[in-house]
């Protein structure tokens, strides 16, 4: 089944066409990696601030397929799927003129229309104007929450790479009622992808090698994110500790959480916890730190849309690690997803094929 907003009036052999804007940034490069080899879709368009080449970046044949246009030119090209790999007041800029002009479904990167319940003027730094558009968005984390194929849904909201990561490892523990709510420390790590292209001091290579530099402590966006979709999800508040530190490396994201658990309930429980949730998800590993160390691993993550759950029980005391790859299953990969979902598509669908970068 198609999506209804573009493929209602189209024949069963259309296949739906896609536009990048922002693909000269981090994300937008992963998202052309990911759809030049998508068989479900034809990629037609990037966009970006500034004048770019993809033969740059990829020596894929099928980019000569491709066209590339300044970003001012996005209204004037038409397709089914456009994808905002841009900052979030960009995105919240053009998201409701594509969606009023060409009918089509947008994928937004950034966390232009992800909080409901919270204040983008404190979290992000700017009074957002389009509630309608935010209330209509469709919050994609799956397996969690997926956009369903067929709804008329227009826009939906990619979720943020450390939310992806520290919601994975969460939610199942709370769904099943294992553990303290008020006992849960985050400390998640990112490479430096994560903080985009824009050339800052803090990203400096002489400023991030050989440190680990913790950052945004208490004012990081994607916490009032977490926090109101783990309520949303599991039906329990939580208020809990959370670091964010910058790795001596170009991507991954691995998120350290700590529990208590509660009285009786063991590594077993953990284990069959994690079962009901995941076992029958593709892109998903989990299992025993112990018994399974290089699931704590970036280098076995990096590069593909996996997500990998370790962790340990020592008493009451849970260690949980969530690894992703910050650029893939955090932003580009997680968008593909969203889309397949849209379509009725296989979730793995032009992802399973990726592998890891070590």
């Amino acid at each position: 089944m198609m999506h209804k907003n573009v493929s209602q009036n189209l024949d069963k052999k259309h296949v739906p066409t896609v536009s990048i804007v922002g693909a000269r940034g981090y994300s937008g490069l992963e998202l052309v990696r990911i759809l030049l080899n998508h068989s479900g879709v034809e990629l037609k368009y990037c966009f970006a601030t500034e004048a770019f080449s993809l033969e740059n970046y990829f020596s894929n044949p099928k980019i000569n397929s491709v066209q590339c246009y300044a970003q001012s030119e996005i209204l004037n090209y038409k397709t089914d799927i456009v994808f905002l790999a841009t900052p979030a007041e960009v995105s919240l800029h053009l998201a409701p003129q594509l969606i009023e002009k060409h009918k089509c479904l947008v994928i937004d990167v950034s966390g232009a229309f992800r909080l409901k319940n919270n204040s983008y003027s404190k979290w992000y730094g700017f009074d957002h104007d389009q509630t309608n558009l935010l209330s209509q968005a469709v919050y994609g984390l799956n397996p969690w929450a997926a956009p369903a194929a067929g709804n008329d849904h227009k826009l939906i909201a990619n979720p943020g790479c450390y939310a992806t990561s520290i919601m994975m490892g969460l939610l199942p523990l709370l769904k099943s009622d294992l553990i303290e709510t008020d006992s849960v420390v985050v400390d998640a790590k990112s490479g430096t992808t994560g903080g985009g292209k824009k050339p800052t001091e803090n990203l400096l290579f002489s400023e991030v090698d050989g440190e680990c530099l913790p950052y945004k402590i208490g004012q990081h966006q994607h916490y009032p994110e977490i926090q109101e979709y783990l309520e949303k999800f599991s039906g329990k508040k939580i208020d809990f500790h959370f670091s964010t530190s910058l790795l001596s490396a170009r991507r991954g994201i691995i998120s350290s959480i700590f529990a208590k658990l509660k009285f009786g309930v063991t590594e077993a429980d953990v284990q069959k916890s994690f079962s009901i949730y995941y076992e029958n998800q593709p892109m998903i590993q989990f299992g025993s730190l112990k018994k399974r160390p290089q699931l704590a691993s970036l280098k076995k993550v990096v590069g593909t849309n996996n997500t990998h759950i370790s962790y340990t029980v020592d008493g009451q005391k849970l260690y949980v690690f969530s690894v992703i790859d910050n650029l893939v299953k955090g932003a580009a990969g997680q968008a593909v997803e969203n889309m397949n979902k849209s379509f009725d598509y296989p979730i793995d669908m032009g992802l399973s094929q990726l592998e890891a970068l070590q």
